[in-house]
């Protein structure tokens, strides 16, 4: 807390300003005055009260943002899962803090974020950029509520636009030449658990031994790969949601089957080493980067002459023949994970309108043209 004060020196009457230094903790004072007349140093008084009372004034401070963006994620860091984590500091010490990172927080201002938004711009995605704003609108919101600036600059920036896309998937022909293709190859299992149950990649890549019910055919996803230090690790998935217990096909189990059934015979010959109950690993028996199994998928599109989709396009490209098929929108979210039925609506608008669409002609067709 600041506070001003009034202090004798010699014949002139001073007005001091007593605050704390934000980057040492220690209380400091600043002369804000010299008067000789005692009534000009009170008005003097007066007004920076009234400014210290009305949050106008700030004490002076030396912080530059580099240094509260990387304090702020330390400490904000709990409320952050680790990969969300990681990828707000590398975003800070790739963009952030190279391109404006040197400004003090006292001179920083509205322009000095547009232009750097401006600057992203065509480089980087909407999407991505919104993150950018994201990352500084809460280390600033912090910084505000410390009393280093005046007002929060990124309340006053223009966020660029999305631009809306259509992600491309497969039709039902083309999912069943992807798996015809992909037959007996070591991505045909992944493939058919991202297509035929629309688990995400790292919900593939986290599964173990123990999440599979044979006798049941039940999959439980409860773990995800991430990678954290250059390391890929297990760890819960970010919402409740996603976990879930989900039934599946009698030809998706029998392919685990032969699946475990062959790293059985594996271990048994000594070629898989290390005593693991991943369903899917490395050759150190470690469990695999989703970034090294979207490349491998990459290739094979390339190699078979398929049209490229990402692999997590496997996983659109199963909800949509879901919704084709007429399956409750209520069962589809629960399935694919989704936190409530709205992301499910949202992320497959265009796949209801169509289906909108198809129901006024069947009116048409089934009510009006009859009569």
């Amino acid at each position: 807390m600041s506070f001003v004060f009034i202090r004798k020196r010699s014949k002139n009457y001073i007005v001091y300003l007593e605050y704390k230094d934000p980057d040492t903790g220690k209380k400091k004072q600043k002369n804000m005055g010299s008067f000789e007349k005692k009534r000009d140093a009170n008005k003097k008084l007066v007004e920076l009260k009234d400014a210290i009372y009305n949050d106008d004034f700030l004490a002076p401070n030396k912080t530059i943002l580099k240094n509260h963006l990387m304090d702020f994620l330390e400490k904000y860091k709990e409320n952050l899962s680790i990969t969300t984590y990681n990828s707000y500091v590398r975003i800070c010490n790739k963009y952030i803090i190279p391109m404006i990172g040197d400004i003090k927080l006292e001179d920083l201002r509205p322009i000095h974020i547009q232009d750097y938004v401006d600057d992203l711009v065509g480089v980087l995605t909407p999407q991505t950029i919104k993150i950018h704003i994201n990352i500084l609108n809460l280390a600033l919101k912090r910084a505000y509520k410390l009393r280093l600036i005046r007002e929060n600059p990124v309340e006053y920036i223009e966020v660029p636009k999305s631009r809306k896309f259509k992600n491309k998937i497969y039709n039902q022909e083309e999912m069943v030449k992807l798996l015809n293709v992909s037959k007996d190859t070591p991505l045909e299992l992944p493939i058919v658990l991202a297509s035929g149950l629309g688990l995400r990649i790292s919900e593939i890549l986290g599964l173990t031994w123990d999440n599979i019910d044979f006798d049941e055919k039940l999959i439980t996803v409860d773990k995800i790969t991430i990678r954290s230090n250059g390391k890929v690790v297990l760890k819960s998935p970010k919402t409740d949601s996603s976990i879930r217990t989900i039934s599946a096909p009698t030809e998706v189990i029998n392919m685990l089957k032969n699946h475990k059934r062959k790293c059985i015979e594996l271990k048994l010959k000594g070629e898989i080493k290390k005593n693991n109950n991943f369903i899917f690993f490395d050759k150190n028996g470690e469990p695999i980067a989703q970034d090294v199994l979207s490349r491998k998928f990459s290739r094979f599109l390339n190699k078979h002459n398929l049209d490229h989709i990402r692999f997590h396009d496997l996983r659109h490209s199963h909800v949509t023949l879901l919704i084709n098929s007429k399956i409750p929108i209520k069962v589809i979210s629960e399935r694919v994970g989704h936190s409530n039925i709205n992301t499910t609506l949202n992320i497959y608008s265009h796949v209801l309108k169509e289906m909108d669409k198809e129901a006024s002609d069947k009116i048409s067709e089934n009510l009006f043209k009859l009569s």
